[in-house]
């Protein structure tokens, strides 16, 4: 990680050379002559990291360089809060203060002088440990098109399972339809880490006959780290619907037990336990759900026969075997070549490889995704063999892993880092991951390309890696919409981050608190009631993170402090605020980029937090905040705003020049009203956010003087519309709208009976979801209309008697859902053959 580190300081100072000149004045000279060297000393980083684990010598340089990087850093972010502070003083201060101004730039160049002279004296140590300048498409911030359509074409783990695993899924599926046996059982599938055995209890827990089986499904992730009381909780919800979420969290361990069985006693079921570690884990959490007879099932995954066994004498087991030397090899081929043939001049050399998989089907899809980025040489994958040094009580997998890692580009070494924070078997919200990377400064520039689809494309690259697992895709063939990191990746993932003091956890399985005084990030999965902030906190420290949702912080007032001042990244999501409130004190975190205070019970933001001029994301969803201060609009780097939905939401009066609203403006999620009130204020400029691609508006829309074509940007890619009630069919509005890829008209969003999709409209539309329109009975189609449409999704529009035939000749449409639909409109599709053209898939909720 030295050559992160050393990287992205250097891309902080060509930023601030460029872009931020006047904030350097007085030490230009110094900064600039840091640079050069840095850049020099990075040439040589890549072939020094490569050698560092068999000398110890060049181990210890290329620690000297990331400790320099980051001390390096921290001068620099000691200087820019310095300066923003003295911005951010009264005109007093400003006059009076300029010789201590003065001093403190002077204190600033004799740091940035040290650093330099501790670069010079690295710098000279390299000849001595051999090391060779070595250059590499990682410094081009991104894949070669070739490489990149090459690795879009190559299947992933999930999909290799899912192939190999379709006769077994089928055959414990017919098992859990056994009808003739009535009582609750329990089915066990078992086998290490990494021979698949989510993925086949997903397949088998998605198929379409057992979802008809079953009344009510749930799938519950266990992990080392669970709490039974979260177990519940999501247990509830997936059986009764979402629910109130907040007076759930108020019941016992017992209430919810109880109220779990009274919703299962009376139904069959199934419900997956996936990874239980121990036979305690499954004593506290098998007893929950009820021995009815109804035929319900429980379906076990675990690491370990004892618990498999101990589940119950009646337990059916299903123990996943390592692949024989012929299906390696399948697999294997699957994986790396597209036209499923491997080259004569490298059958050796991928039997070898596949020798020292052991038959772990992880393993060889982790070096066929590593493979699958060299050229298809003998040489290059003979160097890759060279370099997989196992060591006699070497763990084959984790030597895979490591391997894959170390080949990474050093912006995707940061990125992949950074899941380790996330708690064991966390689903991680894509859009939330790459908000978080951009906050962190992870995501490089290319080009013209917004650094949130730069970031896409490195989850992406990530994905194909094998180093992420995809979760859920936001629609057919769409971006990421939520991933997780597999249990070994994350153990890498750790162990790699703390050695290089990327990152901490604090929390019943990683409780030392040993590297917390210097760790850059540090993620709180739980805390002592003893504790406080302070205590985690540290001068070095960029980021903190909150997964505790018991957690309660009481003392902010004196945690805003010397300890929290280098802040970027702070993220409160679930945490209780003392008080409800957030203190003025938070306008002292200048360079804070990301403030997550999503569930947090907050109620009131202080008019200090305008002085957040760094701030690139700001999150208040589920809050009981009722007013938005007016400076949230003069945060010019602001990209995502995310705002309460709530009949109380005021805004103070906007009276502010174009020039001082946020530019960069990409997501924004609000009360439609907010800007309808605005009169002159936020309606005027609404239009003029001309980078704004995802829109959410949840309220009645009352425009007065302004029409909706007025009101809507032309850059937007994602709308989502709920009850706006509008009384105009508003296609020809949206349709007209040339990035438009994501359409949601949700509940009550229109009220007319009609909507006619005209036949130039929609041309970009990829996913188009119609959501409880009472009154919506008539839909016309025009040929040529939504000419690339992927996923849609009909719900609750119960007046609706027929779906327009012209959907059936849209090639690109793969999938179609329908449910709470009409009996006569279900009996239309199912019937017509047509529908099915394409080979397209069909679901409905019968």
């Amino acid at each position: 990680m030295a050559e992160g580190a050393v990287s992205f300081f250097l891309n902080k100072l060509a930023f601030l050379i460029e872009e931020e000149a006047k904030l350097l004045r007085g030490v230009e000279e110094q900064v600039v002559s840091l640079r050069n060297e840095l850049e020099w000393i990075r040439y040589f980083l890549k072939d020094a990291e490569k050698k560092q684990k068999d000398f110890q010598m060049v181990e210890v340089w290329v620690r000297q360089i990331r400790d320099l990087a980051y001390d390096a850093e921290d001068v620099i972010d000691a200087f820019i809060l310095h300066v923003e502070q003295q911005h951010n003083k009264n005109i007093f201060f400003k006059i009076f203060g300029y010789q201590s101004q003065l001093m403190n730039r002077h204190r600033i160049g004799k740091w940035i002088e040290q650093i330099n002279r501790r670069t010079k004296e690295i710098s000279s140590c390299r000849s001595k440990y051999n090391l060779d300048v070595t250059e590499s498409r990682q410094d081009s911030g991104h894949l070669t098109d070739d490489l990149a359509r090459k690795r879009r074409n190559i299947l992933t783990v999930e999909e290799l399972d899912i192939m190999r695993f379709q006769k077994e899924a089928a055959e414990v599926a017919k098992w859990l339809m056994n009808e003739n046996e009535t009582q609750r059982q329990v089915f066990s599938i078992i086998g290490t880490g990494g021979l698949g055995k989510t993925t086949l209890t997903r397949m088998i827990y998605n198929r379409t006959d057992v979802k008809k089986h079953f009344e009510v499904r749930a799938w519950i992730n266990v992990s080392q780290e669970y709490q039974l009381k979260d177990i519940l909780l999501s247990a509830i919800r997936q059986v009764r619907g979402a629910g109130n979420d907040e007076s759930l969290s108020n019941l016992t361990i017992g209430d919810l037990e109880a109220e779990l069985k009274k919703h299962l006693e009376d139904k069959r079921y199934l419900v997956v336990i996936d990874d239980v570690w121990k036979t305690e884990a499954w004593d506290q959490i098998g007893a929950s759900f009820p021995q009815n007879q109804k035929g319900s099932r429980l379906m076990l995954t675990t690491r370990k026969k004892d618990v498999a066994t101990h589940a119950g004498p009646s337990t059916h087991h299903h123990e996943l075997q390592y692949l024989t030397d012929e299906d390696s090899w399948e697999l294997f081929r699957k994986k790396v070549f597209t036209s499923r043939t491997c080259p004569d001049e490298l059958v050796k050399v991928a039997h070898e490889v596949l020798k020292k998989c052991n038959g772990l089907p992880l393993a060889i899809v982790v070096i066929g995704g590593l493979l699958i980025g060299k050229e298809q040489t003998h040489d290059a994958w003979s160097k890759v063999l060279a370099n997989w040094q196992l060591t006699q009580d070497s763990n084959p997998c984790r030597e895979i892993l490591t391997l894959s890692y170390t080949d990474l580009p050093y912006y995707l070494k940061s990125c992949f880092l950074y899941l380790g924070l996330f708690p064991e078997d966390f689903q991680i919200k894509a859009n939330r991951l790459i908000r978080l990377w951009i906050a962190e400064g992870f995501v490089l520039a290319r080009g013209e390309q917004k650094m949130e689809d730069v970031a896409e494309d490195y989850l992406e690259e990530l994905i194909q890696r094998n180093m992420i697992q995809l979760v859920k895709r936001k629609y057919q063939e769409g971006p990421v919409g939520t991933c997780r990191i597999h249990y070994f990746w994350r153990d890498l993932a750790i162990s790699e981050a703390k050695n290089d003091r990327f990152l901490d956890i604090h929390g019943k399985k990683y409780n030392s608190t040993s590297g917390m005084t210097r760790s850059r990030r540090l993620a709180i999965h739980s805390v002592n009631t003893n504790q406080n902030v302070r205590h985690f906190s540290n001068h070095k420290l960029r980021s903190l993170l909150f997964f505790d949702k018991e957690l309660e912080i009481s003392t902010w007032r004196l945690e805003f402090g010397e300890c929290t001042k280098m802040l970027r990244v702070l993220e409160l999501k679930g945490v209780e605020l003392w008080g409800k409130n957030l203190p003025k004190e938070i306008g002292k975190l200048i360079l804070l980029h990301y403030l997550g205070l999503r569930n947090t019970g907050l109620q009131r933001l202080p008019t200090s937090i305008g002085k957040l001029i760094k701030l690139q994301t700001l999150d208040i969803r589920g809050t009981y905040v009722r007013s938005v201060p007016r400076a949230i609009w003069k945060m010019q780097q602001l990209r995502h705003l995310f705002l309460v939905t709530s009949e109380l939401m005021q805004f103070q009066k906007v009276r502010v020049s174009r020039e001082a609203f946020p530019r960069d403006l990409l997501t924004l999620h609000l009360p439609s009203f907010i800007w309808m009130n605005m009169g002159e204020g936020l309606a005027k400029y609404f239009v003029k956010f001309d980078c704004l691609r995802s829109l959410r508006l949840y309220e009645k829309l009352a425009l007065g003087n302004y029409n909706l074509q007025s009101c809507l940007p032309l850059s937007l890619t994602e709308l989502n519309l709920k009850w706006c009630q509008l009384e105009h069919d508003p296609s020809d509005v949206l349709g007209s709208l040339p990035k438009l890829r994501e359409l949601c008209l949700g509940v009550s969003s229109y009220v007319g009976r009609e909507m006619v999709f005209s036949a130039k409209g929609f041309v970009h539309l990829r996913f188009l979801q119609l959501h409880k329109l009472e009154n919506f009975e008539e839909w016309r189609v025009e040929d040529g209309a939504m000419p690339n449409l992927k996923h849609l999704v009909i719900r609750d529009c119960g007046r609706l008697k027929i779906l327009p035939n012209e959907l059936q000749e849209i090639t690109s449409l793969q999938k179609i859902e329908l449910f709470g639909m009409s009996e006569a409109l279900v009996y239309n599709v199912k019937e017509n053959e047509d529908w099915y053209k394409y080979n397209r898939s069909i679901i409905f909720d019968d």
